[in-house]
């Protein structure tokens, strides 16, 4: 362990801790030298200086062991205490019928571990520990990896898309813990602090347990001292190896998740997983906002820089990655999508690469000021006036954010930030702008920033159509400028990219990239196993028929 115990011999002491122990509540029996987990069993009588008296009638496994007379130790609770014996052996007993009762002898010394919470085990390469972390009874679990355990909780190592969903204080209805051996921890907890590692690449999340029963704290005991043993013992060299923990012993049973599937790996295209790093840096940005930072002005630019740059080099593949992230946060798949379709359309119109740059770092951040709000208030399924009036909060909270990002246009701040929720006609906000008030840059902001909201589910409703959401647009000339809506529909098409259609053959695919007509040229397509393949010539499908709704990238195989 990282602390050494105190060793208590004096006779009175031992008494007393001995006496503490025997409360109910029970002790936990472990062997010596052998890869089992402790055995709950009860601690039923107690001849000072003579003898303890064992009762193991729920555990009989344990008495062929006993009876040969294998070394164990005893550990329980003593006055705040976890107190374990020095290895003892037994003898069986007789006097009760129907029990299973064994002797052993006083202990002459006992260990005592003060229980401070801070007894925390580190776990190593090579010491992988799956952990789900459930906040609300039903709801999807979220997947991480034991870092380090302590009897007063534990740390967590969470992708960066999950630590979205945890705040300090929640409750966590289940904390669970699966090591390789297929064994579990499983307990209540609270959410403590969730922070970020130093190279922004992965959450923290501190959980501390609560009402742990007896039984439950001696196994998390177990469990933190052979973590420690296990750690000590990759790190010995050169000298006399200890035996593998069982713990760490993979088991042809315990049929567990891996830990981190389901979170990255299968994002369907190679560029779906390398925008998957710049999804990264704003689900660390939000984290970072929420805890009162500002937005980081060097790694803005710095992604903002390999954003442009996966533009510039694949702008198909690209707009398809963007509609391939269903891990992500909605906010981060939404600034994401908005980023991407916004640059390439201003790239389009031979836009000078800095205020690409500028439009693709503030469009990537422009709505995470809605991180800042209360849940509840993001969640809702319908606002009334005040709480309109507190969701325009955000646009404010965000713009006092970025006055450190120096090199970012004022302009640029301004139209994608600030004016790209008003509209024509004055109804939006933050401040009822309208008309010439507005900027070129807001128009066509403005433009995207719709399309793809209206297109993604939200409490409120379900998602709209792309053709419906196109018929809005053109039929509010009064909200929304109709050149823009007009040049957004000839640039991405009738069937945009990352669409999922319905074809005259009855099959159904992605469309992936577009011919010079505005044709599907490479689809992923479905097949009528449901098994998925990746096609290059569309002739064979026939027409495009509709667009269907709620696609769902998430079925596309790993390429």
């Amino acid at each position: 362990m990282n602390e050494s115990p105190s060793t208590v011999e004096h006779a009175g002491e031992i008494a007393k801790l001995v006496e503490a122990m025997s409360q109910p509540g029970g002790v936990s029996l472990s062997f010596e030298g052998h890869d089992m987990p402790p055995f709950s069993i009860l601690l039923v009588d107690v001849i000072e200086d003579r003898q303890l008296v064992l009762d193991i009638t729920s555990t009989p496994e344990i008495a062929a062991a006993l009876t040969e007379e294998r070394p164990f130790r005893l550990t329980g609770q003593a006055h705040g205490a976890m107190v374990t014996t020095h290895p003892l052996t037994a003898l069986p007993l007789k006097d009760t019928p129907g029990r299973l009762r064994f002797s052993c002898a006083y202990p002459e010394r006992l260990d005592v571990w003060h229980r401070r919470n801070a007894f925390r085990a580190e776990l190593g390469p090579g010491m992988s520990v799956a952990v789900e972390l459930e906040i609300e009874t039903g709801r999807e679990a979220v997947h991480g990896e034991l870092v380090n355990l302590s009897l007063g909780g534990c740390l967590v190592q969470l992708p960066l898309n999950k630590a979205a969903a945890l705040k300090s204080g929640q409750p966590l209805s289940r904390l669970e813990a699966v090591f390789p051996s297929g064994q579990c921890l499983t307990a209540q907890g609270v959410v403590r602090h969730v922070r970020i590692d130093d190279k922004w690449q992965r959450a923290l999340v501190g959980c501390e347990f609560s009402t742990l029963s007896p039984k439950l704290e001696r196994w998390v005991w177990y469990l933190v001292k052979e973590i420690e043993r296990e750690a000590i013992r990759k790190a010995a060299q050169g000298e006399k190896p200890l035996d593998p923990s069982s713990l760490f012993q993979a088991s042809p049973t315990a049929a567990r998740e891996p830990p981190g599937r389901r979170l990255r790996a299968d994002y369907a295209t190679p560029m779906a997983r390398r925008l998957a790093k710049v999804a990264d840096f704003l689900n660390a940005q939000m984290l970072q906002l929420q805890q009162g930072a500002v937005v980081d002005s060097t790694l803005l630019s710095r992604y903002s820089d390999m954003l442009l740059g996966l533009l510039e080099e694949d702008r198909e593949a690209l707009v398809f990655a963007s509609v391939c992230l269903h891990h992500e946060p909605p906010l981060v798949q939404h600034g994401l999508a908005v980023a991407i379709r916004l640059a390439d359309l201003a790239r389009a119109r031979k836009a000078p690469r800095e205020l690409l740059k500028a439009i693709v770092a503030t469009a990537m951040v422009h709505d995470l000021g809605k991180s800042l709000l209360d849940e509840s208030l993001r969640e809702s399924p319908a606002f009334d006036a005040a709480q309109r009036e507190q969701l325009s909060e955000h646009v404010v909270l965000l713009r006092d954010r970025l006055e450190g990002c120096r090199w970012l246009a004022p302009q640029v701040i301004r139209s994608l930030v600030s004016e790209v929720n008003e509209r024509l006609d004055g109804s939006g906000y933050p401040n009822g702008l309208q008309g010439t008030d507005l900027s070129e840059l807001s128009r066509m902001a403005t433009v995207v920033d719709v399309v793809d909201a209206m297109t993604r589910h939200r409490p409120d409703r379900a998602a709209w159509s792309l053709e419906v959401a196109y018929r809005h647009l053109l039929g509010q000339p009064g909200m929304f400028d109709r050149e823009w809506v007009q040049r957004y529909i000839r640039h991405f098409g009738r069937y945009p990219i990352g669409s999922l259609v319905h074809f005259s053959s009855g099959a159904q695919g992605w469309i992936q990239r577009l011919d010079s007509k505005g044709q599907p040229r490479q689809v992923a397509v479905i097949s009528p196993t449901r098994q998925l393949r990746l096609e290059g010539e569309v002739a064979s499908l026939g027409v495009v028929e509709e667009i269907l709704r709620a696609p769902s990238p998430e079925l596309l195989p790993r390429q």
